[in-house]
């Protein structure tokens, strides 16, 4: 059996339900206040721990070179870097950085708008060898190094920089078949934490 309601009995019944529904919405109690100062903002390191991650070097989509932390599946030493006489893992070295770099972003990091300047060799092999030693960091490359636009130049700077050192400091000089770059340092420093 159906049972036909009037027009005028649903408009009431919606009213009803409108109403009490308004209640709750309006009706919370919570007073508007000022904004309270309490104290100095939190601070934290954001990236991931140095011995699990390869710190690379993107562009956002507004071409803002940027730092990207890249987790990687690396056996854990206690938390510890390796110690003197002790090697790094290879999947943390500059030469692992400076190939993943090459490589270009992954899925997420493309889906983030992140990409590689258009003049870096978009193949892995392209990177020969790293050479680190003090203040400085030598990137062999099995491509010419001429022909990288400044911000590719820039890109694999900073990588191969934060790669050899926690504060990007090395310069770092780029090697071709054509030739040698004069060396460069890392233009992205990292900001320091305020004093506690």
């Amino acid at each position: 059996m159906r049972v036909r309601t009037s027009r005028a009995g649903r408009a009431v019944r919606l009213a009803v339900l409108l109403a009490l529904a308004q209640g709750p919405l309006t009706g919370c109690g919570i007073q508007e206040t000022e904004v309270v100062a309490a104290g100095r903002p939190a601070v934290g390191d954001l990236l991931p721990a140095r011995e699990t991650r390869l710190l690379l070097f993107f562009y956002a989509p507004d071409g803002e070179l940027l730092p990207v932390p890249r987790v990687l599946d690396v056996p854990w030493h206690g938390g510890d870097a390796p110690s003197n006489g002790e090697e790094q893992d290879e999947a943390l070295s500059p030469l692992a950085a400076v190939t993943a770099q090459l490589t270009g972003p992954n899925k997420d990091e493309r889906r983030a708008g992140l990409r590689n300047a258009p003049s870096l060799p978009g193949t892995a092999s392209a990177a020969d060898r790293v050479v680190t030693g003090g203040s400085t960091v030598e990137v062999q490359l099995d491509t010419g190094v001429r022909q990288l636009t400044a911000r590719a130049r820039d890109q694999l700077v900073c990588t191969a920089a934060y790669a050899a050192h926690p504060q990007g400091v090395p310069s770092v000089t780029l090697v071709g078949r054509d030739g040698r770059l004069p060396p460069a340092d890392c233009s992205v420093r990292p900001v320091p934490a305020p004093a506690r």
